[in-house]
């Protein structure tokens, strides 16, 4: 998290931009506010701090490396370029997203229902993108949150970020925000899985709804130091968030994202995500859209619902007017950035008529046995109605042939009777 130091320093020059001032300082950069010449337009600038050790160095260059991979995702802070000044110090020019950050709004007011679930799915496709490049965020919290000029949420703060399957003994970047990580990441005792990034992400959408994190001691006793609070995440059940607008559906989906055994948690940050748009779908809300990026080539694309997330099959963006599943798009494309829309599906309330009758679809071959794994899915989701789609190019030519053929021989008979 990066905060204002008492003494601010000021940014050195760096080709193309100017300095303005100080936005904030980490454990071994800062980030500054510079005016970028051509185009012109406020940048942020993540600058490593004189004196820099060799770790720091590698830390800051794998922090660069991974955001720029991602830095195409809608829902992570986009990276506009790097380069080295004086003394051998490395920079980062990142989007600017004016303050204040999603930490600082919850501390305030708590956000609305309707916000907060739009987030947590938005977020969550950030953090499925992350885990698909085979990389844990492990900082992911409402300071890590900034919002665009257009109000859409970005995860930044990847400094700690590190490769999936990472031992205790080869992690050079170990660290956790106590209020928001994971037993097992605040232990330090065990390899660290994508279900650690999802407990993150829960309790960060519990902290956007209840204005505190789950861990906060609330009883008046001011029992928040470090070890009270890590005793609280091992031993204690997340409280209730205490708000009559927010369902029992949502509060169980996010007990079930922050259980003490990664191993009871939903697999993945795509099955959070579903779970919270079944939350919406129940509210009769609009369903938000999930962008998640295809493993195998790291483009962002559409798909179904069965391609779930631990399967090596394209991923999905699902219809913000429609259900938790759309049907594969036709094309594909090259463009990194480009995020297609599929289909428009109906949705129907549970248990309700289909609009043409037509039954729901069910989870099939793998998909089924990850619906029953899923702490908080349910194997008989709403159901999709699809609409009556126009005939296919090869009915409608077949059909145009066929009018073509009676035509001639309509006009056989008239010349055989004349």
């Amino acid at each position: 998290m990066m905060s204002a130091p008492s003494s601010a320093p000021q940014g050195p020059p760096i080709p193309g931009a100017s300095p303005k001032h100080l936005l904030g300082a980490g454990g071994f950069a800062d980030v500054f506010l510079y005016e970028q010449q051509v185009p012109r337009r406020d940048v942020a600038v993540k600058i490593l701090r004189q004196g820099g050790s060799r770790r720091d160095h590698h830390r800051f260059t794998t922090e660069a490396d991974l955001m720029a991979r991602l830095s195409s995702h809608p829902s992570i802070v986009s990276v506009y370029g790097a380069g080295t000044v004086e003394e051998d110090r490395s920079y980062l020019i990142m989007e600017y997203c004016p303050p204040p950050h999603l930490g600082k709004l919850a501390a305030s007011q708590p956000l609305p229902l309707t916000r907060a679930l739009e987030i947590g799915i938005r977020l969550a496709g950030a953090v499925e993108t992350i885990h698909r490049v085979g990389y844990l965020h492990r900082d992911i919290k409402p300071a890590s949150i900034l919002l665009t000029p257009f109000g859409r949420p970005v995860l930044g703060d990847f400094g700690i970020a590190a490769p999936i399957g990472l031992s205790a003994e080869q992690d050079e970047f170990r660290g956790a925000s106590p209020p928001w990580a994971s037993p097992e990441q605040q232990l330090n005792q065990e390899i660290l899985t994508p279900a650690s990034d999802v407990y993150a992400l829960a309790a960060t959408i519990y902290t956007l709804l209840a204005g505190r994190s789950p861990h906060v001691d609330v009883s008046g006793a001011d029992r928040n130091d470090q070890l009270s609070m890590l005793d609280r995440v091992l031993h204690q059940q997340i409280p209730p968030i205490g708000r009559r607008d927010v369902p029992e559906q949502l509060e169980r989906v996010l007990v079930a994202a922050m259980a003490k055994s990664s191993r009871e948690r939903y697999a993945s940050a795509v099955s959070l995500a579903r779970a919270l748009q079944q939350v919406q779908t129940d509210l009769r809300l609009a369903i938000t859209q999930l962008d998640v990026m295809e493993e195998a080539s790291g483009r962002h694309t559409s798909g179904s619902r069965n391609q779930d997330s631990t399967m090596l099959r394209p991923a999905v963006t699902v219809d913000p007017d429609g259900p938790t599943g759309t049907v594969p798009a036709a094309h594909r494309h090259d463009d990194a950035a480009t995020t297609f829309a599929p289909r428009r599906v109906e949705a129907q309330p549970a248990g309700s008529a289909s609009l043409h009758d037509r039954p729901a679809l069910p989870p099939q071959g793998d998909e089924a046995e990850v619906a029953r794994n899923d702490p908080g899915s349910q194997e008989a989701e709403v159901g999709l109605q699809w609409r009556r789609s126009r005939p296919s190019g090869r009915a409608v030519a077949v059909t145009v042939v066929g009018a073509a053929v009676v035509v001639c021989l309509s006009a056989i008979g008239v010349w055989s009777v004349l």
